[in-house]
C-alpha cells in the first residue's frame, strides 16, 4: 500500500510534465502518421512517373530503331536503348551478348573510347566517334553500337542486333 501512495504523490508532483511528455508523444504519433500518409501519396506518384518514363523510352527507342537503320532492308532490333554510361561503367545489351565498357570520353572530339565484348570473347578496346556507328559480329547476328553524346563523365550509347538468320535468310 506504501507503493501507490509513494507513486500517486510523485504524478501529482511531476502532474505537469507527465502531461508535457505525452503531449510530446501524441504529436509525435500524430507526425510518424503524417508522413506515412505522405509517403504512400509520394509512392504513388513515383509510379506515375516510372509508367511515363517507361513510356517515354519505348517511344526512344522506336524512334532510334527508325533513325539509326544502317541497312533499310535488314530489320534491327534494339538490344540496348540509349542511355548514359559513366566512364569506367558498363552496360549489358538486353540479349546479353554485348558488354560495353566506357573507357574513356574526350567531349572535344565528341568521342569515346568503348571497350567491347561479344559473346563472352576479350574485349577489344575502340575509339568510337559521335554519329559514326561501330559494327562488331557475334553469334547472334551484328550489334551496330552508336554513340549519340558525350559529356565530361559519360557516353550515351545505344546498340541494336540484326540478326544472323534474318541476314542469311535475305
Amino acid at each position: 500500500m506504501q507503493d501507490w501512495h509513494a507513486f500517486a504523490r510523485a504524478a501529482r508532483d511531476y502532474f505537469p510534465l507527465i502531461l508535457l511528455g505525452l503531449l510530446a508523444l501524441v504529436l509525435l504519433a500524430a507526425w510518424v502518421v503524417f508522413e506515412l500518409f505522405r509517403n504512400a501519396a509520394s509512392q504513388g506518384e513515383l509510379k506515375r512517373l516510372r509508367r511515363k518514363v517507361d513510356e517515354l523510352e519505348a517511344a526512344r527507342a522506336y524512334s532510334y530503331r527508325a533513325s539509326s537503320a544502317i541497312m533499310a532492308d535488314a530489320p534491327q532490333e534494339v538490344v540496348l536503348t540509349p542511355r548514359w554510361v559513366r566512364r569506367g561503367a558498363a552496360a549489358t545489351t538486353s540479349d546479353g551478348g554485348c558488354l560495353l565498357i566506357v573507357d574513356a570520353v574526350t567531349p572535344g572530339r565528341r568521342a569515346a573510347s568503348i571497350t567491347v565484348r561479344v559473346d563472352g570473347w576479350p574485349g577489344v578496346r575502340h575509339d568510337v566517334r559521335t554519329g559514326h556507328p561501330f559494327e562488331v559480329s557475334g553469334n547472334l547476328g551484328t550489334y551496330t553500337l552508336e554513340l549519340e553524346g558525350v559529356n565530361t563523365l559519360e557516353a550515351r550509347v545505344g546498340v541494336t542486333l540484326r540478326n544472323r538468320h534474318v541476314q542469311e535468310g535475305g
